[in-house]
Order: structure tokens, then C-alpha cells, then sequence
């Protein structure tokens, strides 16, 4: 599936990897949205810091990590759901500060005094600090303390569950700056592609982005600057599908989309497409936690860039919570089998899609592309068969395509309702 073609996303591309990037720009964080979020990290940077703040002139940096520094955020599956932002705030911290005390303290920096903008919006949590946003959007803010400053950014962070004892409470080694540029660097966007998949971006939003010079950037959104790759689209409809299997199992954690993110950055091929860079980070990721079960393990990921990093310190908690994203990952790779093939009609794929994806963005894609194709039969120079393929005229009438219904999905193995 490793092939991108001349026209990648063009009209005689195949059908399955027009539907999956019409599906991903639909999940995708729009540029109106990516602004909102760069504001207000810029802005609760400065609050952290303001003259009457616990850490005034004691916050070294602010950048960002996790899914908005490698151009990968989605919006939620859920109507009213929001989606987050990852911040590290590197603390000038008195040496040997227990876990907990430099979680409080960023708490009470950001939390501020009564009367104060964020008063209520915060909650302390085991590794990070969270703001919470009435239109649903959230930062993720995590503490950190320089280890070495001849390798920037290898640092602490805390851990530290209010209701655990202290004597559980540590601190763990990570260095997320270094994995995220080892992330961007791998996965360059294709020129074709990234201005193929631009243009489809651009038209949700075509609102221009300012960022705040006094942080670190936030990296800037797919209808800009420098786009991104099939990989880093791949992880984004990979993240959303996962979102949508584990949105129904209540109390599972989720498999880490930092892990994921590493499965992306490892498998990355220039030159690859969307249906390829799925098919390859899946493949790697059932692998990798297969291998893991067959010898009695739990798979182990670590950051690239810093062995002592663990990304699945948390996930997976046992065998059994292994073993079900296996079967997750072993279903989706069917599914995306079928939406790449040839011989499912169009309505179909749009079953598969609904049930990979979720049936908005879904259905959305497929209305487009029908409507596209529409207007390309009424120029005459083209059909379209029933699975949406782009066929040239020759000696017979093309038939009418029609937007389809709302989506039924039917009782075979691809959806995942039986096996």
C-alpha cells in the first residue's frame, strides 16, 4: 500500500484514499480552533508568571508536547467534547522538591486568587495540571525540572495521585522536545502531498494564523506553513478510530498516543500515501503487542530519543487490555483492506468508513465525493462505476450517482458487530 501517486489525491487516485483524506480533514483540528488553542497557550503562559504568581521569574520555558507539537490533534468523537493541548512547563524548583509540592505549585500558580481569570478551571491530577475551557477545549500543562542542561529538555516530571501515599509519589525521566523533533524530522511532508492534502484543509477554514512570539510556537496547522505527511495523517485517523473503540468501554485506558506516535515516526516512508502509512503503523503496532503476548509480556515502547522515557508506563495494565487492542488493530486492518479494494460499491465503503471513523465525518467524505464525481460525469469526459472508481468514456452512458443515505451498516465480519 506503499504507493503515492502521481496525482495523489486526485480524481483517478483510488476511491478508498480519496474517502480517507476526506475523512481526515473532517476529524482534523480546523485552523479557526488551532488559533483559539495557540491563543491561550500563550496566554496561560504569561498568567503562570504574572508578578503575583507563585512562580513569578521561576518558569524557564513553555512548549509544547504530545499531539499539537507533531501536527496530529483531532478533534473530539463526541458532540460535546472539546480536545486538548500539551504543555511542559520547565520550573526553577528548590532542589529535592517532593512530586506532589511541584504539582501544587503549578496548581496554585495557574489556579490564581479569587476573582482570578482560570479560579475554577483548574484541576490537579497525577502528572499534569488541567484548564479546563467551557467550549470543551482543555491544556494539559506537566511540571518539569531540567536534568541536564547539556541535553536540553532530558527532564523530571511527577507523579504524584492525590489520594496514593507519598511514599509512592516519584518522579520519572522524559524528554518529549526530543522526541517531537525526532517525530517532525522522520515525517516530512511530501510536497504533492502536502499541497494536495493542503487544499482539502484549507477549504474548513481559511483563517490565518498569528502565533505568540513569547513561547515556543505551536507548529502550525496543515493548511500552512509546511503541511504534513501521509504518516502524520495516517496517526490522526488511527488516533480517531481508537477513539471511537474505546469511547463505549468505560473505565479502559486508552493506548497511549505518544506510543502510537512512535509507531508512526518508525514506519514513516517518503513518498508513502494515507491508505500505505495506515497499513504500516498498524502493522508494526500488532506486531510489536503480539509478540509481546505471545511471551507472556507487556509490550514495552520508549522514546527514541531517551531510553529511561517509557511511553507504556501506564498502558497496557495487564494481558487482557493487550489483547484487546490487538483484536482492535487486527479488525481495522481488515476494514482498511476493504475500503482500499475494488470490488465494494461505494455505499459500501461508506458502511466501513462510518464504522471505522464514525458516521459525521464519514458520511461527510462520502457526500463530497459523490458530489465531485457527480460533476465530473456531468462534463462528459467520465463515468463512474458503482465502487466510485474513475472510469473513461468510451461507448456508454455514465450512471447517476446519488448522495447516500444515511449509513446502515451490515452484518458482516469488516464492521466488527460479529465475528
Amino acid at each position: 500500500m506503499n504507493k503515492l501517486w502521481t496525482d495523489p489525491l486526485g480524481p483517478t487516485a483510488p476511491v478508498g484514499e480519496i474517502l480517507l483524506a476526506e475523512t481526515a480533514v473532517r476529524i482534523e483540528l480546523p485552523l479557526s480552533l488551532h488559533k483559539l488553542a495557540v491563543d491561550r497557550f500563550g496566554a496561560v503562559s504569561k498568567h503562570a508568571e504574572r508578578p503575583d504568581s507563585p512562580l513569578h521569574n521561576k518558569v524557564t520555558w513553555f512548549y509544547p508536547q504530545g499531539s499539537m507539537a507533531i501536527r496530529a490533534t483531532i478533534k473530539s468523537h463526541r458532540r460535546d467534547g472539546g480536545f486538548d493541548i500539551d504543555i511542559v512547563a520547565e520550573l526553577l524548583l528548590p532542589r529535592n522538591l517532593p512530586p506532589a509540592q511541584a504539582l501544587d505549585l503549578l496548581f496554585e500558580a495557574i489556579n490564581g486568587l479569587p476573582g482570578s481569570f482560570y479560579r475554577g478551571m483548574v484541576e490537579r491530577q497525577t502528572r499534569c495540571v488541567t484548564v479546563r475551557y467551557a467550549d470543551g477545549m482543555h491544556l494539559d500543562i506537566t511540571p518539569s525540572e531540567l536534568l541536564n542542561e547539556h541535553d536540553p529538555r532530558q527532564s523530571h516530571i511527577f507523579h504524584a495521585k492525590p489520594d496514593e501515599p507519598a511514599t509512592r509519589h516519584r518522579r520519572l525521566v522524559m524528554n518529549s522536545w526530543a522526541f517531537c523533533d525526532w517525530f517532525n524530522a522522520n515525517t516530512p511532508a511530501d510536497l504533492l502531498f502536502r499541497e494536495a492534502y493542503g487544499k482539502r484543509a484549507m477549504t474548513f477554514d481559511r483563517q490565518r494564523l498569528v502565533a505568540d512570539a513569547d513561547v515556543k510556537p505551536v507548529p502550525g496547522h496543515s493548511s500552512t506553513e509546511a503541511g504534513k505527511s501521509a504518516s502524520v495523517v495516517g496517526l490522526q485517523l488511527l488516533k480517531r478510530n481508537r477513539n471511537i473503540r474505546y469511547g463505549a468501554r468505560k473505565g479502559q485506558r486508552m493506548p497511549p498516543s505518544v506510543m502510537m506516535a512512535s509507531f508512526a515516526g518508525h514506519t514513516a516512508v517518503p513518498s508513502s500515501s494515507i491508505s500505505g502509512s495506515l497499513d504500516a503503523i498498524s502493522g508494526a503496532m500488532l506486531e510489536a503487542l503480539e509478540y509481546a503476548d505471545r511471551n507472556g509480556v507487556l509490550v514495552d515502547v520508549r522514546n527514541p530519543t531517551c531510553e529511561e522515557d517509557r511511553f507504556t508506563d501506564r498502558w497496557p495494565e495487564n494481558a487482557p487490555a493487550q489483547r484487546m487492542y490487538i483484536e482492535d488493530l487486527k479488525l481495522f486492518r481488515r476494514q482498511l483492506a476493504a475500503i482500499m479494494s475494488d470490488q465494494l460499491a461505494l455505499d459500501q465503503k461508506r458502511d466501513l468508513l462510518v464504522a471505522m471513523f464514525g458516521e459525521g465525518p464519514a458520511q461527510s467524505a462520502v457526500n463530497e465525493y459523490a458530489a465531485t464525481m457527480g460533476r465530473a460525469v456531468a462534463t462528459g469526459n467520465r463515468t463512474v462505476a458503482a465502487s466510485g472508481k474513475v472510469i473513461p468514456i468510451v461507448a456508454v452512458a455514465a450512471p447517476a450517482i446519488s448522495r447516500p443515505a444515511a449509513a446502515q451498516p451490515r452484518g458482516h465480519t469488516f464492521y466488527g458487530n460479529r465475528w
